[in-house]
């Protein structure tokens, strides 16, 4: 009877921590200590003034063939959406941490994770240059 119980309990706890958003930490590239996974959006920050990380950003976007229907920034952050070419919504959204550090938050669709990973590295392989 008290495995029963264990058992249901670790049930409940799984799904309790699926429900409440998957959060996935993988590797990252240079100038990004982590990427978090996170209900379809993959995030990064990036040990870079946010003016670079954009920049950086519309450079990816360029490489990998995207182009951004609605650019918009200011001192705190930015946004960039668009549709891809196979009609998928893109939405990347760069936020300033401190002078010197941005996070990206890139959604593409429903959460294409490794579309997402593409973009990502492209901009930290940026920031290097």
């Amino acid at each position: 009877m008290r495995t029963t119980g264990l058992r249901i309990t670790s049930l409940l706890c799984a799904l309790s921590i699926t429900a409440t958003g998957c959060a996935l930490l993988l590797g990252a590239g240079a100038g990004a200590g982590a990427y978090a996974y996170i209900e379809g959006n993959l995030k990064a920050t990036y040990d870079a003034a946010l003016p670079q990380t954009w920049e950086a950003t519309l450079q990816a976007l360029q490489q990998v063939g995207m182009k951004p229907d609605v650019e918009r920034h200011d001192a705190f952050g930015g946004v960039l959406k668009g549709k891809m070419a196979d009609g998928r919504e893109f939405a990347i959204e760069l936020t300033r941490v401190t002078d010197n550090k941005t996070e990206v938050a890139i959604r593409i669709g429903l959460g294409d994770r490794k579309a997402s990973q593409t973009i990502h590295a492209k901009i930290a392989a940026n920031l290097k240059s």
